[in-house]
């Protein structure tokens, strides 16, 4: 099933918000590492709550270009386009 562009990012920044760090406010455009605070262990445990929420796989060398949920949702709907 494809989802909508807004339906990702919804899903997306209610899962970042689970690991960023407390009082950091999520939007389309908060930069994933320097503004939420994730890590490295925290993208990896976001990736595989995406692979199994949306059925995709993301490939990790798409991750390098990716610093905003904007840009991790827009991934994610390529994804399931193309599955």
């Amino acid at each position: 099933m494809n989802h909508s562009y807004q339906q990702i990012l919804e899903t997306l920044t209610g899962q970042i918000r689970t690991l960023a760090e407390e009082d950091v406010t999520i939007g389309e455009d908060t930069d994933l590492l320097s503004h939420a605070g994730l890590d490295s262990v925290n993208v990896m445990d976001l990736v595989m709550q995406i692979e199994d929420e949306f059925d995709v796989v993301v490939p990790v060398n798409a991750l390098a270009d990716i610093r905003t949920p904007g840009q991790l949702a827009a991934l994610i709907q390529t994804l399931e386009e193309d599955a």
